[in-house]
Order: structure tokens, then sequence, then C-alpha cells
């Protein structure tokens, strides 16, 4: 955690001077306020105390390709809008280091909080230093749909581990025992939960674990390439569910590629509820994130945490929808399945 010393050390001044900074004093020279301000955004300090009004916050998101990252951002825009609250939209790459950088600039503008959607945090292997600095420091932050349990930051999102398991339980329910996972990469949290959840319903319906899971990058390719990986497989999967829709839209590609008729030879589960849902062909069956009400909650949050810097926030997860679509029905006969697998 970075300390008043240190910005002063950084900015070559004494800590009164930064002190007076740090507190909104205007008898320092503007050359001096202009190194004292870069070190305090380059430390991620924040002054304890400190309640700018600007009216501004900040929404981080990992990519725009994804349509559900737009659609966290618009809603979180549209809830915050009638409240006074202006968004400042950050598309971070999925990349630690621009995440940090748009912090810098998020803090250098004095917005009033930040709301960071699928968070780098979500990659468990990354450096998360930068959340605990930032909450050492004061910062309203408020995660959404993706969390860090040993920080003490309230969390709104979608239930993971639950749409792991609905997704699963409706495959199993259409009669499907060896149903596959086209997951994201092993090394992100919502991969976990929701490996957790498909394992848990196959527990609960006497299925073994059998392995079927495939890592790709998140996007279409990389659900086209995991489809790929279960169907070489030498009990390939009768069905599958998807990290994501854009995962799912992938798989679609590639069982078609493939002569598969989907859900003639093969079902297929997305989750989300993207619009694309509705466009593809044949629709797919989606498990479905509800936007509003996880928009909603996080402006709440966030506006409560503004308000009242120091009041203890929950969490919040919100169950997803199950919208059953044209790509899942009850498993083919195993002699027309070996044709359009081969």
């Amino acid at each position: 955690m970075s300390t008043l010393r240190e910005v002063a050390r950084r900015a070559g001044v004494s800590v009164a001077t930064a002190s007076r900074v740090a507190n909104g004093g205007f008898a320092v020279r503007p050359e001096t306020r202009d190194r004292v301000e870069r070190a305090m955004r380059e430390l991620l300090y924040v002054p304890p105390g400190r309640r700018d009004v600007t009216g501004l916050i900040g929404v981080l998101v990992p990519e725009l390709a994804n349509p559900v990252f737009p659609a966290l951002a618009q809603a979180i825009e549209t809830r915050a809008a009638p409240s006074g609250l202006a968004s400042i939209l950050c598309n971070t790459t999925g990349a630690a280091f621009r995440e940090v950088d748009y912090v810098h600039m998020l803090l250098d503008r004095r917005v009033e909080g930040m709301i960071f959607i699928s968070c780098e945090m979500t990659n468990l292997r990354g450096d998360h230093s930068h959340y605990a600095h930032l909450v050492a420091e004061g910062a309203r932050i408020v995660f959404v749909n993706g969390a860090m349990h040993t920080l003490d930051v309230p969390s709104v999102g979608v239930d993971e581990r639950a749409a792991g398991e609905i997704a699963t339980q409706h495959l199993i329910d259409l009669g499907h025992e060896r149903i596959g996972f086209v997951s994201g990469p092993q090394h992100y949290l919502p991969t976990q939960l929701k490996a957790a959840g498909r394992a848990s319903a196959m527990a609960g319906a006497g299925l073994e674990p059998d392995g079927l899971v495939a890592h790709a990058e998140f996007g279409i390719e990389g659900g086209g390439r995991a489809l790929a990986d279960l169907l070489a497989r030498p009990l390939p999967p009768t069905a599958v569910i998807c990290s994501s829709d854009v995962m799912a839209i992938g798989a679609l590609h590639e069982a078609s590629r493939r002569g598969l008729r989907v859900p003639d030879d093969f079902s297929i589960v997305g989750f989300d509820g993207i619009d694309a849902t509705k466009w593809s062909v044949p629709e797919l069956t989606t498990v479905e994130q509800p936007i509003a009400q996880i928009a909603d909650t996080a402006v709440t949050t966030l506006q409560s945490l503004i308000e009242e810097p120091e009041r203890k926030l929950p969490n919040s997860y919100f169950r997803p929808v199950l919208r059953v679509r044209a790509s899942t029905a009850a498993p083919a006969r195993a002699e027309s399945r070996r044709t359009a697998v081969s």
C-alpha cells in the first residue's frame, strides 16, 4: 500500500506539499501540483476521505467483440444516467497492464467509482495486486461477474456454477449421458465454476465425470477447436455445454462442417443469452444472464459505496435462466451419429 510519504518522495516534494495537493489545497505551484498528481496516479494513491463530486464513473470491460460485455456496459450506463452518473467506458482487451493504465486515467478524471466487468482478476494466473492497492487506498469499486474473495469488495453477477448445472441438467433430462464441455481456458474462474456445476449435475444423475472437457481460447474459433477436440475422442459426446454463446456459435459451425445436424445428431447449449443466439441456424439454446438485474444491482451498490464508503455491502449473485430453442434434442441413434462424426 502506498503512503503519502511515498507520493512525496516520487514527486520530489515535502510531505506537507503532497498533503496540500491531496486535500485539494490551492497554495501550490501548478508545476508542483502536476508532479504530485502524477505520482498519485502512478502509485494508485487515493486521498483518504476526499470526496470529489464529478458525476463520473468508470466501466471497464475485457473486450467488445463478445456482445455480452457491451450489453452489460450499456445496461449499466442506462441505469446510471438517471441518477446523474456519466459512464466512461474502457476496453482493457483482457490485459492487466491496460487495466492499470485505464485505472490511472480514471483516477486522473476523479471518477467517483469504478465497475469492473469480468475483470482481469478472473484470470487466476494474473497479477491482481492493483485491486488490493485500490481497495487499501479507499477507491470505490464493484466487481461484476468476477470476484476476489480475499478483498473486501462487493461483487455482483450471475451464478456461474448454477449455469453449468442448469445447462447440463437440461441435456440429462433429454436423455444425454456423454455430455462434453466446450470450455474456455482452464485458469479462468468462470470456467472452473461452470465445470463444477456440470460435474455436480452429472454426479446427481449417476453419470461418471468422463473427462469430456476441451479447453480453448474464448471466441468463435476457440469454440470450433474445442468441439473438434471432443469429437476426436474414442467416445465422443452426444451433446456439449459451452462457456459462452460465442463459443457455442463456433461449435455450431464446426458441427456443420463435419456434417453433424444440430439438434438431430448433436446438441449444443450456450451461455450468456446474447441476441445472436436468436439469429443462429438453428436458434441456440442458452443459459441467459439476467443482465438488467445485474446492472441495476451493480449501480445501486456503487452508489451506496459513494454515499457511505465505510459501509459493508453483500455480494449479489443471480440465478441464470434456461432458454430452450432449437439446438437441443434427445440423442440420435448411435449408428447415424457414427456416420456423421467419422
